[in-house]
């Protein structure tokens, strides 16, 4: 471990990241859509001379500014923190990596929010011709944010040649790049239009500016859901055939086999999706579409929830199926890079190599803190109480060294890192993970006890 520990319990790593993460992946592609509807729906309005469409727009960019500048702001900011704390080495790796692309994210970002302040206040002070202008270097750096980004997330998942080649273009423009930044561009301008329809929606039935609206926005929205399968079928099939198996195996039900098993949440998760697209496309073209007066706000709200549910369920299939890595084929989740496991024995010293440890930490804790916590919790997510329930010190001692076993030795090798350890230091694991259970288990007994005594007091009463 090259920096000190953040000891999470409860929620766990794993679920800080994925909260923040989803809450600021939903208003910043929303803030790439929105700033493609913006300037396009203004251009529009001034060529057909609607006053109407401007003063909506007036409107809209208003809700637009507060939500993607401040909240989309301090999300990131959280994404930045969270990251940082939890999986330094992997930060570390991809800000060397990737030091100009994130210099340049930076300065995008920057011109970005100020391109959106004077667009907001330039309504009524600017010509049409340069707040057009304006909301164009809007929309330009809004999307040029997702471009720089998309490269960085999609490297985490497939590398490509990388991890041998060491070249950055292999690294940037990886297999799963393009057919990610069409999904994450549809995606934003779906957002946009079902925002805009949110907008809409509160306007009286009788309006029949609310149904020319609502028809415009239709031509945003409908061809998006066609156009997101087409682009999901392309991302899946730039997974390697590794990931591809485990997905299929997952969605087959194949939880009984070990090394598999896992993935049958995750490719549910990731069938939710695409079914979430599909009712979403088609609940938007019943209602906004066909029934454009008895579209209500609710119904608006319902489909914003839909794209949410992908939003969530992209995320984090994304996520899940980079496992056991947090960069595929070079680092794996608990920050122990690849080459430290092929180049060198797993049974050396892990406690010897480690620069920082918990103060006051016995042997057991620090293997854990190393090496286990980043995924698992004691009694929490992914507790490792329930995974190890019914275990004694000797049968945990055992199911600890098959993770040492090497390759398909190994039946866990495609959702767990290997454990590194001397034979001293993987038994310390396993007393201090079967000790930690036993603490668990009494303090919950004691627990129910005491509410069992509480309910035959209350009833003697």
């Amino acid at each position: 471990m090259d920096y000190p520990a953040w000891i999470v319990g409860g929620v766990g790593p794993g679920w800080i990241i994925g909260l923040i993460a989803t809450f600021h992946v939903l208003i910043s592609q929303f803030a790439v859509g929105g700033g493609i509807f913006l300037p396009v729906t203004e251009a529009w309005a001034r060529k057909n001379n609607r006053d109407d469409v401007i003063e909506f727009l007036k409107k809209f960019t208003r809700f637009f500014l507060i939500l993607t500048n401040v909240l989309g702001a301090i999300s990131g900011i959280g994404i930045w923190w969270a990251i940082g704390l939890i999986s330094p080495q992997a930060s570390s790796s991809l800000l060397r990596l990737f030091s100009f692309v994130w210099a340049t994210e930076w300065m995008v970002f920057l011109v970005e929010i100020v391109a959106l302040v004077f667009y907001y206040y330039g309504w009524d002070k600017m010509s049409p011709k340069v707040h057009q202008t304006v909301g164009w270097i809007y929309a330009t750096t809004a999307w040029l944010s997702l471009f720089t980004i998309n490269g960085i997330l999609t490297f985490m998942l497939t590398p490509g040649d990388w991890p041998t080649t060491h070249n950055f273009m292999h690294a940037y423009f990886n297999n799963s790049f393009w057919p990610a930044l069409i999904i994450r561009t549809l995606v934003a301008i779906s957002l946009a239009g079902i925002y805009a329809t949110f907008v809409v929606s509160r306007m009286p039935q009788e309006n029949r500016f609310r149904k020319e609206l609502l028809a415009y926005i239709s031509t945003w929205l409908l061809p998006t859901y066609g156009l997101l399968i087409a682009a999901l079928i392309w991302y899946f099939s730039t997974f390697p055939a590794p990931i591809l198996q485990s997905l299929l195996s997952g969605l087959a039900g194949g939880v009984g086999k070990a090394a598999f098993g896992n993935m049958a949440i995750v490719s549910r998760i990731a069938l939710l999706g695409i079914v979430a697209i599909i009712t979403t496309g088609f609940g938007f073209f019943v209602s906004a579409y066909l029934n454009p007066r008895e579209f209500t706000w609710r119904k608006s709200a319902l489909l914003l929830a839909g794209m949410a549910i992908f939003v969530v369920s992209y995320e984090y299939t994304r996520e899940y199926i980079r496992k056991p890595y947090v960069i595929r084929g070079f680092m794996f989740s608990n920050g122990i890079p690849l080459k430290a496991t092929v180049d060198k024995p797993l049974n050396r010293s892990f406690t010897a190599e480690m620069r920082f440890k918990p103060k006051d930490s016995s042997l057991g804790e620090q293997m854990f803190v190393g090496q286990c916590m980043a995924c698992h919790t004691m009694n929490g997510y992914r507790s490792l109480s329930k995974r190890l329930e019914g275990r004694d010190s000797e049968s945990i001692y055992q199911l600890l060294l098959v993770m040492q076993k090497p390759g398909k030795e190994n039946p866990y090798h495609n959702v767990m890192p290997p454990l590194i350890g001397t034979d001293e230091e993987v038994k310390a694991l396993s007393v201090y993970l079967y000790d930690s259970i036993q603490a668990i288990d009494k303090k919950s007994n004691a627990g129910k006890n005491a509410d069992k005594e509480e309910v035959k007091e209350t009833k003697l009463l």
